[in-house]
C-alpha cells in the first residue's frame, strides 16, 4: 500500500538556489490515477531558445553571450594558460631577445661591408672582428631557437590538455535535450575535441612567439635605424603600414570561409563516424561507394574554400613581398639622394636599409599567418560555445534534496510533454499514473505512444512541460540529479556496452571501484556468470565497439548485471526482450524475475506474454492513459484496447 503520509525528517536538504516544495501525494490506497483532467496548455509556435537550426553557426545559437564571447575569445584564451605564466613570461623574453637578432644582423652586416672600403692593414682585422660576431650571433641563435619552442611548446600542450579536459567534462553534464540537436552529434563533437584545441593552441604557441618576436623586431630596428638617420628612416616607414593593412585585410576576408569550412567538416566527420560505426550495415548493402561518395560530397565545400583561401593568402603574401622590395628601392634611390646631398653617409644608408629590411620580412612573414589565427579564433568561439552552455539539468550539480529512507514510490501528476526540438508535437498528454514501491507496473501501448519517453522522465532526462513527476512524493525537479540517477537503473532494448572487458562494462554501473566478489555477484543475478565464465578470457573478453563480440542475449544480461549492481531502488526496462529470440528471451526474462524481486519496477513491453504477471498494466494511446489495471481485469473488459492487443498478438 501506498503510503500517506510523508515524514519530512527522511529528506536530507541540500543548498538550492530556489525555494524547495513538495506536494504531498493525495491518493488513498492502491491508486494508479487519477479521475480529474487537467487538459495541457495548448502549445505555442514559439521556438525553444536553446534549440539549433541546420546550418546555424555555433555562436549564433548561445544568443547575447556569443557576442561577448566572440569579442575576448584570446583574453579568456590567456585566462586558461593562467598556470602557464612563468612559462609564457620567460617564452616572451626570449622571443624578445631572439627579435633582437634580425636587425642586430643588419646592423652587422652594414658594417661589414663598409670594411670592403678600408685599407688592408685594417680590413684583415676588422673582418675577423665582425666574423666573430656573426659566430656570436649564430650561436645566440642556436640557444635562444630551442629554448623559445620549449616554452611556448609547453604551454600549449598544457592549454590543449586543458581545453580537451574542460569541453569534454561540460559535454558530459549537458542534458539529453542537447544531444538531440544536430550541431551536437558525435562526430562534431569529436572534431571540435581533436581539432579546435590544437587550433586554439596556435595562439599562445607559434603564433604568439612569432608576434612578439616580429614586435620586437620592429621595435629594435626603427630604433637602431633612426639613430643612424632619422630622416631616411621617417621616409621609409612610410611604406611600412602597407604590409599591416594588408594581413588586416587578408585575416577579414578569411574569416567567413573558415567558419563555413568548419561545420562542414564537422558534417564529414559525422559521416565518417556513422559509416565506422555501421560498417557492418554498410558493407552488407555494398554501400561503400555510396558513403565514399557522399562524404567527398560534404568535403567538396571546404576544398573549394581551402582554394580560395589559397588564392587570397598568396595574393596577400606576394603584395607583401611587393612591398618588401618596394621598400628595397625607395631606400635606395633615397639614401642615394642623401649621399649625393651629403645629408647621409655610405654606412647610415646601408644600416637603415638593412635593418628596415629584416623588419619589414618580420612583418611580411607575420601577414602570412592570418588564415591561421582566423581558424584559431574560429575554434575559440567554438569551444567557449560549449563551456558556456549551462545545462538545465545538471548531474554535477550538489542542489536539490536527498531522501535518506528510499522507498521507491512513482507517481505521475497530468504530466504533458512535447520534445524541446519539436515543441509543436505533444508526446504526453495529461498523464496521471502512480506506482507504490515494490510493485510492477508495464507500459504498453503502440510505437509513438509515449511509454519510452515516460521512461526517459523517469531518468529526469528532460523535465515536462507542466505536471509533476513525484519519486517518494518528492517532486524529480527538486531531487539532487545524481542521487536521483543512483536510485534508478535501466536496461534499454539496444543495451550500450563500450569497447572494453566484459569485467568493465559490469563495473560501470558502481561509482567507485567494485569487487571481484560484487561482479561476479551482479552476473549470476543477471544469469550471466555462466556464459562469461564459458569464454576463454573470461571476464576479461573484450565485447568490441558496441559490445559486437557478444549475441544480442549476452548483451542484455551484461546490461542487466551492470543495473544489478548499481543495487536501484527503481528498475526501468525499456523492451528488454522483445530483440530476442525466443530461447535467449527465456534466459534473459528469467534474469528479470530475478532482479526485480523487492524492486518498483517499470516494464515498456511489446511482447505481452512477459507482462501477465504486472501488478498493474498501463494502455497507452497518444500520450494519456485509456486503460489500467490488472491483466485479468483488463481482458474482461469486452473490445477493450488491451484485449485487443493481446487477441492480436495471439492470432
Amino acid at each position: 500500500m501506498m503510503e500517506n503520509s510523508f515524514d519530512s525528517r527522511s529528506i536530507i536538504r541540500k543548498p538550492r538556489s530556489q525555494s524547495s516544495s513538495f506536494r504531498r501525494s493525495t491518493s488513498k490506497g492502491f491508486s494508479f490515477g487519477h479521475s480529474g483532467r487537467h487538459p495541457c496548455p495548448a502549445t505555442l509556435g514559439v521556438p525553444d531558445p536553446m534549440e539549433f537550426k541546420n546550418g546555424e553557426d555555433v555562436e549564433e545559437t548561445t544568443g547575447k553571450i556569443s557576442s561577448g564571447r566572440k569579442k575576448s575569445p584570446i583574453s579568456r584564451l590567456f585566462y586558461l594558460n593562467k598556470p602557464e605564466t612563468l612559462v609564457l613570461v620567460l617564452g616572451s623574453i626570449t622571443a624578445v631577445v631572439h627579435g633582437f637578432i634580425f636587425p642586430v644582423y643588419g646592423l652587422l652586416i652594414s658594417s661589414a661591408i663598409k670594411t670592403f672600403y678600408e685599407p688592408p692593414a685594417e680590413l684583415l682585422k676588422d673582418s675577423s672582428f665582425w666574423a666573430s660576431m656573426f659566430v656570436m650571433l649564430g650561436a645566440s641563435t642556436l640557444v635562444l631557437l630551442p629554448v623559445e619552442h620549449f616554452l611556448f611548446g609547453l604551454a600549449g600542450g598544457k592549454l590543449v590538455e586543458r581545453i580537451r579536459s574542460l569541453t569534454f567534462r561540460s559535454v558530459m553534464h549537458q542534458d539529453i535535450n542537447w544531444f538531440d540537436k544536430p550541431q551536437h552529434s558525435s562526430g562534431a563533437i569529436g572534431a571540435r575535441l581533436s581539432t579546435d584545441a590544437l587550433n586554439m593552441q596556435r595562439l599562445v604557441g607559434d603564433n604568439l612567439a612569432l608576434n612578439i618576436r616580429t614586435l620586437s623586431t620592429i621595435i629594435a630596428g626603427f630604433t637602431i635605424a633612426m639613430v643612424a638617420n632619422w630622416k631616411l628612416a621617417l621616409i621609409i616607414t612610410v611604406v611600412v603600414p602597407l604590409v599591416g593593412f594588408e594581413a588586416y585585410a587578408q585575416t577579414k576576408f578569411v574569416k567567413g570561409l573558415n567558419k563555413s569550412a568548419k561545420l562542414k567538416y564537422e558534417e564529414a566527420s559525422q559521416l565518417a563516424t556513422d559509416a565506422v560505426g555501421g560498417i557492418r550495415t554498410v558493407a552488407s548493402f555494398c554501400a561503400e561507394q555510396k558513403v565514399m561518395d557522399a562524404y567527398e560530397k560534404k568535403c567538396e565545400s571546404p576544398t573549394r574554400q581551402g582554394m580560395r583561401e589559397g588564392v587570397v593568402g598568396g595574393l596577400g603574401l606576394g603584395f607583401s613581398f611587393l612591398v618588401f622590395y618596394l621598400t628595397y628601392a625607395l631606400c635606395f634611390y633615397v639614401g642615394a639622394k642623401f649621399v649625393q646631398e651629403g645629408t647621409a653617409t655610405f654606412a647610415e644608408v646601408f644600416r637603415v636599409f638593412f635593418v628596415l629590411v629584416m623588419a619589414c620580412g618580420a612583418i611580411s612573414r607575420t601577414s602570412a599567418i592570418g588564415s591561421d589565427s582566423t581558424k584559431a579564433n574560429e575554434s575559440a568561439i567554438s569551444v567557449f560555445a560549449i563551456l558556456d552552455c549551462k545545462s538545465k539539468i545538471d548531474s554535477s550539480s550538489k542542489e536539490g534534496l536527498v531522501v535518506a529512507s528510499v522507498r521507491g514510490d512513482i507517481e505521475f501528476q497530468n504530466v504533458c510533454f512535447s520534445y524541446p526540438i519539436r515543441p509543436n508535437v505533444q508526446i504526453l498528454n495529461d498523464l496521471s499514473f502512480s506506482i507504490p514501491s515494490g510493485k510492477t507496473a508495464a507500459l504498453v501501448g503502440e510505437s509513438g505512444s509515449g511509454k519510452s519517453t515516460a521512461i526517459a522522465l523517469l531518468e529526469r532526462f528532460y523535465d515536462p512541460s507542466s505536471g509533476k513527476i513525484l519519486f517518494d512524493s518528492v517532486e524529480l525537479r527538486n531531487l539532487k540529479v545524481s542521487w536521483l540517477r543512483m536510485q534508478i537503473g535501466l536496461v534499454a532494448q539496444e543495451p550500450v556496452l563500450f569497447n572494453d572487458t566484459i569485467r568493465a562494462n559490469i563495473a560501470y554501473g558502481k561509482q567507485g571501484e567494485a569487487s571481484e566478489e560484487e561482479i561476479v555477484g551482479a552476473a549470476e543475478a543477471a544469469n550471466a556468470h555462466n556464459f562469461i565464465s564459458g569464454l576463454p578470457n573470461g571476464y576479461d573478453t573484450v565485447v568490441g565497439e558496441r559490445g559486437i563480440q557478444l549475441s544480442g542475449g549476452q548483451k542484455q544480461r551484461v546490461a542487466i548485471a551492470r543495473a544489478v549492481l548499481k543495487d536501484p531502488k527503481v528498475l526501468l526496462l525499456d523492451e528488454a526482450t522483445s530483440a530476442l529470440d525466443a530461447e535467449s528471451e527465456r534466459v534473459v526474462q528469467e534474469a528479470l524475475d530475478r532482479v526485480t524481486v523487492g524492486r518498483t519496477t517499470v516494464v515498456v513491453a511489446h511482447r505481452l506474454s512477459t507482462i501477465k504477471g504486472a501488478n498493474i498494466i498501463c494502455i497507452f494511446e497518444s500520450g494519456t492513459i485509456v486503460e489500467k489495471g490488472r491483466h485479468d481485469e483488463l481482458m474482461q473488459i469486452r473490445d477493450g484496447a488491451y484485449a485487443s492487443l493481446v487477441l492480436s498478438s495471439t492470432s
